[in-house]
C-alpha cells in the first residue's frame, strides 16, 4: 500500500499505485477528453464527493497543457423548478463560460423552447469568441435538469461542435448520478466515478491532515471502503483533532450527517424482504455473482459496488462502515 518513511513512520504513498487507481483513472480520463474539447459524462455514485473531483480536475485542467479555464457549476438547485425558472438559471450559469470572473451577465430572458436553444447558443458563441483561452464548463448535478432542457443544452452543444469542427474552445463536463445512464451528449464518453482505492484514501487523509500512523490510517481507509463522503469526513476529523478516530464508534461519529443518509437508505432497502437478505448475504465483504433483479436496487441506494472478475460482473459491499450501519 505504502511505505515507511524513517524512524516516524511517516506515510509515504507509493505513487505509482496511485496512478493506476481506479479515480485516478477516471480523472485522467476526464482530462484528456476536456483537453480535446470532447464532451464527457460522468457518472457518481451516492457520496461520491463529486464536488471535491471537480475541483481538483479543474485544478488539474489549469495547470497542464494545454492550460483549461473552467468553471464549475451545480444544476442541483433546479429540482422542482418550473421550466422557465430553469431556463433562467441555466442561462445564468452558462454565461459565465469564459468570463474571467463571476458576475452578473446580461439578462436572457427566453419565452419558449426555440429561444432557449437560441439563447443557449448566443452564450456558446460568445464565451467561444472572447475567450482568451479554452474553457470547460463542469456541471454537477446534470440529472437534476428538466429532460427537455438536457436535451437543449446538449443540442447546443452538438451544434456548437458542428459550427468549429478544428478549432473549438469550449468544453462541456456532465456529472450525475449512477442511475442517469441514459444522459448521453452525442458520442460523448461515459466515465463511472470510482471510489478510492486504499492507497487513494489513504494519501487524501494525509494531504490533508498531515503525517499520521500507518496502522490507523489502513484501519481507516479500510473501514470507509473509499467512499470518498466518508475519506472526507475523516480528513476534517483528523485535520482538527490531529488523530484519526479508532474505534467503529468514534469512526461512525466523526462521518456526521453521512451516517443519517446511510442509514435512511440501509432503512428503505431494509423494509423489502428480497432486498434486505440479498443484502444480509454481501455483509461479508465477498463478492457474489450479480443479480440484476436485486443487485440494482442496491447499487442505486450507494450500499454496493460492481465490480468484474475473471471476466464475470459480481458486486460486493461498498464499505465495512454499511455492515456496522445493518448491525
Amino acid at each position: 500500500m505504502a511505505r515507511y518513511g524513517g524512524p516516524h513512520r511517516r506515510y509515504e504513498p507509493d505513487q505509482r499505485v496511485l496512478e493506476t487507481a481506479l479515480r485516478s483513472r477516471t480523472s485522467r480520463a476526464a482530462r484528456a477528453c476536456l483537453r480535446r474539447m470532447q464532451p464527457v459524462v460522468v457518472l457518481a455514485p451516492r457520496w461520491s464527493a463529486v464536488r471535491s473531483f471537480l475541483e481538483e480536475l479543474s485544478l488539474d485542467l489549469a495547470v497542464g497543457e494545454p492550460a483549461v479555464g473552467c468553471r464549475i457549476v451545480d444544476f442541483r438547485p433546479l429540482q422542482g423548478r418550473t421550466t422557465a425558472e430553469s431556463w433562467q438559471f441555466a442561462l445564468q450559469l452558462m454565461g459565465q463560460l469564459g468570463r474571467r470572473s463571476w458576475r452578473p451577465a446580461s439578462p436572457l430572458t427566453v419565452a419558449d423552447r426555440r429561444g432557449f436553444r437560441w439563447a443557449l447558443e448566443q452564450v456558446l458563441e460568445q464565451a467561444h469568441q472572447e475567450s482568451p483561452h479554452p474553457v470547460a464548463l463542469l456541471a454537477g448535478g446534470a440529472d437534476a435538469l428538466p429532460v427537455e432542457i438536457l436535451e437543449d443544452l446538449c443540442a447546443a452543444w452538438e451544434g456548437y461542435r458542428e459550427r468549429h469542427v478544428v478549432d473549438q474552445r469550449c468544453g462541456l463536463l456532465l456529472a450525475a448520478s449512477s442511475s442517469a445512464r441514459w444522459l448521453r451528449v452525442g458520442d460523448a464518453p461515459q466515465l463511472e466515478l470510482a471510489d478510492f482505492g486504499e492507497t487513494e484514501a489513504a494519501a487524501a487523509i494525509v494531504g490533508r491532515a498531515g503525517p499520521l500512523p500507518m496502522q490507523d490510517l489502513e484501519l481507516v481507509s479500510r473501514f470507509t471502503g473509499g467512499i470518498p463522503g466518508l475519506v472526507d469526513a475523516v480528513s476534517r476529523h483528523a485535520q482538527a483533532e490531529g488523530c484519526l478516530p479508532r474505534s467503529r464508534d468514534e469512526l461512525l461519529d466523526c462521518f456526521g450527517p453521512l451516517v443519517d443518509e446511510m442509514r435512511g437508505a440501509i432503512d428503505i432497502v431494509v423494509s423489502h424482504d428480497a432486498l434486505a437478505e440479498r443484502l444480509s448475504h454481501l455483509l461479508d465483504g465477498e463478492a457474489s455473482p450479480r443479480n440484476e433483479s436485486v443487485d440494482r436496487p442496491l447499487l442505486l441506494a450507494g450500499l454496493l459496488r460492481p465490480e468484474r472478475h475473471r471476466g464475470k460482473d459480481v458486486v460486493r459491499l461498498r464499505a465495512p462502515a454499511i455492515a456496522t450501519m445493518v448491525g
